[in-house]
């Protein structure tokens, strides 16, 4: 495309394409699509955009690659550093060309706790200074994150007329003063400040590599040591981490941003303390730091601790199968103990139910042998054909079908009766389908009274022929098709062939009976 737009600092890709648009004078958003990306089914992503291959052949070689296009101009450094290194890796190359939805799966967006922006937001002194310098107006990506709500410098953003995720789903839109309708700013409190410059911190971190989350739980599990939260050697003690969070921030902005329910043992408080299994937003991150440390930090600093946590040695097959920490006579005793017990209550669930404690130490200190002895100890399922009399449910099922039959024979009208349907009227759809080769009756009743697609089509068929006799009328061709809901193509050979022998007994009918 020619004279694409070069982006302006910390604006977004969105904003790059759409500014696009106004210079090309392009009223189509399918013929942008076409000009820009060269595909008609690229959706217009505010936050993390895919694609991005294609927007750097716009700019000389070397002036753009996607990795510089994520972290300069989209919402992507905001994800990078608290999501797991290969997962990051994936990220940027969904980016290049497209991900189908996932990568806001990857990153966690989709399941955020923070409430969702609904429209796009702007800075009225800031589009007056932009207007000033560059001519025109853009959207910045400062302006789009969630849990910031003012600017850097003036007051509170304010919401746009334009729709963060509209039904229009393929169409840029450019800032303008019809969408961006200028009002007083109200004045920004000190903890949206400090969050603001927190964020715009984060979002002009370079590129790295991110931490794993074995080093983010070792992290947190420091920093509640050094803040003096912890309950004995390693327990981490949070009624004194709730109260930090408390004393540290309002419970107004907790409640904004859906971060409180502090005390519940299954709040994200909770979590971000233990084993990291997944990725908290990075709002998340600077509530508990921002509480726990005492001096001035900042994310480069913190990471360079994240990073120092060494992640611990990985244990060999050998290494699993010694017990250095556990006395043998101990392990054996236990050993012989579970296997009593499996004798006498002759089944493993009513054996931990007797003996819960036992069953705990052998799955923590002997996990391997512990299973490999549990699966000699299965109580197998009962043999097959002595549990249920299959003849017996060959017959009740039948009757249910003939009786069925009986009722329904002379309706035109139902839908196709095909094996499927008939399993249905049953009742015990998934019995039926899985022992067919039980129930013999019921197999036979299937293939005689199932019907195919020729079935179906010439039921149909006759259901319009003996309606044109009751009323004495002759139906052209194409009308009985239409009434049957057929056509030439659709028809099956043999359908055809029984159609061109029913129009000619049906015209002679039709001449007698009006005789």
């Amino acid at each position: 495309m020619l004279n694409f737009p070069i982006p302006y600092p910390d604006e977004l890709i969105y904003s790059t394409v759409a500014r696009s648009k106004v210079r090309a004078g392009i009223t189509s958003p399918k013929k942008l699509l076409d000009d820009v990306f060269a595909d008609r089914k690229v959706v217009a992503t505010v936050d993390i955009p895919c694609h991005l291959s294609k927007i750097t052949k716009h700019y000389p070689t070397g002036l753009y690659d996607v990795s510089a296009l994520a972290y300069k101009h989209t919402l992507f450094p905001l994800y990078a550093l608290f999501i797991p290194e290969n997962r990051r890796q994936k990220c940027i190359d969904w980016m290049s060309e497209h991900s189908q939805g996932a990568i806001h799966l990857a990153i966690g967006k989709n399941a955020s706790r923070l409430p969702p922006i609904k429209f796009l937001r702007f800075c009225p002194i800031c589009l007056d200074q932009q207007l000033a310098k560059y001519g025109e107006w853009y959207w910045s990506r400062l302006w789009q994150i969630q849990g910031l709500t003012c600017c850097l410098l003036h007051g509170r953003l304010l919401n746009s007329s334009h729709q963060y995720r509209p039904t229009s789903r393929h169409e840029f839109i450019a800032p303008a003063p019809h969408n961006c309708k200028a009002n007083t700013q109200i004045p920004p409190s000190a903890d949206d400040i400090f969050i603001a410059k927190k964020v715009n911190e984060l979002l002009h971190l370079p590129s790295q590599t991110s931490p794993s989350y074995e080093q983010w739980s070792d992290f947190y599990k420091k920093l509640a040591a050094d803040s003096g939260c912890l309950r004995g050697s390693k327990h981490i003690h949070y009624d004194k981490v709730v109260d930090k969070i408390k004393n540290r921030w309002p419970d107004s902005l907790l409640k904004q941003y859906s971060l409180n329910n502090l005390e519940i043992e299954t709040s994200w408080l909770h979590g971000i303390f233990r084993k990291h299994r997944k990725s908290f937003s990075y709002l998340e991150h600077m509530i508990v730091i921002e509480a726990m440390l005492i001096n001035d930090w900042s994310f480069k600093e913190v990471l360079k601790l994240v990073k120092a946590q060494k992640p611990k040695k990985l244990k060999t097959e050998d290494e699993k199968v010694l017990f250095d920490h556990i006395d043998s006579v101990t392990l054996l005793s236990n050993r012989e103990l579970w296997i009593q017990v499996l004798k006498e209550q002759k089944g493993i669930k009513s054996a931990r139910a007797v003996n819960q404690s036992l069953y705990a130490w052998l799955y923590r200190n002997d996990k391997a042998w512990l299973m490999i002895t549990n699966k000699k100890n299965h109580n197998y399922h009962i043999p097959e054909g002595t549990k249920i009399d299959w003849n017996k449910r060959d017959i009740e099922i039948v009757r249910l079908l003939i009786e069925k039959n009986k009722a329904i024979i002379w309706d035109m009208y139902t839908p196709r009766r095909s094996k499927k349907w008939w399993m249905q009227q049953t009742n015990s759809f998934s019995i039926v389908e899985k022992n067919l080769d039980k129930l013999p009756l019921v197999a036979a009743f299937l293939g005689r009274y199932g019907e195919d697609v020729s079935d179906y089509q010439i039921r149909r068929l006759t259901r319009v022929l003996i309606d044109s006799i009751h009323k004495k009328e002759s139906l052209s061709h194409w009308v009985v098709l239409r009434q049957a809901k057929l056509s030439e193509q659709r028809m099956t050979s043999v359908t055809k062939r029984f159609l061109k022998l029913a129009n000619s007994i049906t015209d002679k009918a039709v001449t007698k009976v009006s005789l």
